[in-house]
């Protein structure tokens, strides 16, 4: 199977994007601006000193420190394949999907920084600690962390088949209020291909949105109390209740996992917490 987790990043840095102005954009493009910003300022002011027609691979060069324009285009490919969080700007078409809501609201740039696994684990924990101590809901206020060792919700222990339900879990929520057309899938797909991702990614992608996995079906990869904390929470991440569809979505996801109504609320909280 895909590096689900590394797909769960990408799509949690670009609903950090969803919820921002000015955000880098342009995916693998944006990239390579930001790579080339300094050698394309060099140059212009070389030209504009010197006068001459230098070509601009020689001044690349110069102001790169000897780099082509291929090296650095090959950099910029480096630095997102090593960066799953990066991939986000080149997903804004998923980013949009999932975390494009009517309010505009998308994960703030410190959850992001988090990464998608330790983002959701944190906030299932705090939820479900003050839901057990009987304190009240998170506070948008509150720092995120990640949820400490041997609590049951750190990211260490998540399986690569855990990122994935938890993805399923997002798109299902974000298809709770229409269907995604096929110009939606297209965007989307053109976006995992520019980040990278390969064949087998956009495959299945694109089939959990024709087909948005059941709340039966996600009920049934998550038997614990903490798996089931933690999908209703990246379900909560993924949308803003702000339509009838929405909200009978996450009521009969929470009542099929057996959470309580008290918990709810408060991953609901933690929830909002993370957004911006």
């Amino acid at each position: 199977m895909f590096n689900a987790k590394s797909l769960l990043d990408a799509l949690i840095g670009a609903g950090s994007q969803a919820g921002q102005q000015g955000g880098m954009g342009g995916g693998l493009g944006g990239m390579v601006k930001q790579v080339l910003g300094q050698a394309t300022q060099g140059l212009q002011d070389a030209s504009n000193k010197s006068g001459l027609a230098t070509k601009a691979t020689e001044v690349v060069g110069k102001v790169s420190g000897g780099k082509t324009p291929q090296d650095l285009l090959a950099q910029a490919k480096s630095m997102m394949g090593q960066n799953p969080m990066a991939t986000g700007a080149a997903l804004g078409g998923l980013g949009a999907l999932v975390f494009g809501t009517s309010a505009g609201r998308g994960v703030a740039v410190s959850a992001a920084k988090l990464g998608g696994l330790a983002l959701i684990g944190g906030l299932a924990y705090k939820a479900y600690q003050n839901y057990s101590t009987g304190k009240s809901a998170v506070g948008t206020g509150q720092a995120l962390l990640p949820a400490p060792a041997g609590s049951g919700f750190e990211a260490d222990i998540a399986s690569n088949e855990t990122a994935a339900l938890f993805i399923r879990a997002m798109i299902a929520a974000a298809a709770a209020d229409g269907h995604i057309d096929a110009t939606e899938r297209n965007a989307i797909s053109g976006g995992l291909k520019e980040a990278g991702f390969d064949a087998e990614v956009n495959t299945w992608i694109d089939n959990e949105m024709m087909n948005p996995a059941s709340i039966e079906d996600l009920v049934k990869g998550a038997p614990t109390p903490e798996l089931a904390a933690q999908v209703y929470a990246a379900a909560r991440l993924a949308i803003d209740p702000n339509t009838r569809a929405e909200q009978d979505f996450l009521a009969g996801f929470s009542g099929a996992l057996g959470l309580d109504a008290e918990l709810v609320a408060n991953i609901d909280a933690a929830a909002a917490s993370a957004k911006v």
